[in-house]
């Protein structure tokens, strides 16, 4: 987290910085420490009154963290599977797989002489 220090008269006061950056070092912070392992790809960060809402990638899941601005406390948090994967009946290698069973089987075909 970044800080500012000012000296004022001998006296050291520190005044603390809490931004989207900071926001979003927690939220990936919070998720590993969860066991979510990886490279969490920062999609979105918005300031919602005194909530930061962080929402992050990795993979097939999307995660929703809520961070209080004032005391830097988790709130609340979501996880998600990526629509796009929730949705897709066929996974790419289910997709490869049937694809080569056909064209085996169109091959055996012609040496048979079926086609």
């Amino acid at each position: 987290m970044s800080s500012t220090t000012i000296e004022e008269t001998g006296a050291t006061m520190e005044l603390s910085r809490f931004d989207a950056e900071n926001a979003t070092a927690q939220a990936v912070d919070f998720l590993k420490r969860l066991g979510y392992k990886g490279n969490w790809l920062p999609l979105k960060v918005a300031l919602d009154g005194e909530l930061f809402v962080v929402e992050m990638s990795l993979h097939n899941k999307t995660a929703k963290v809520q961070i209080n601005s004032a005391t830097k406390d988790i709130k609340e948090y979501e996880l998600q599977d990526t629509e796009s994967q929730a949705k897709s009946p066929l996974k790419s290698k289910t997709l490869l797989f049937v694809i080569a069973l056909i064209g085996i089987g169109v091959l055996a075909s012609k040496l048979l002489g079926v086609f």
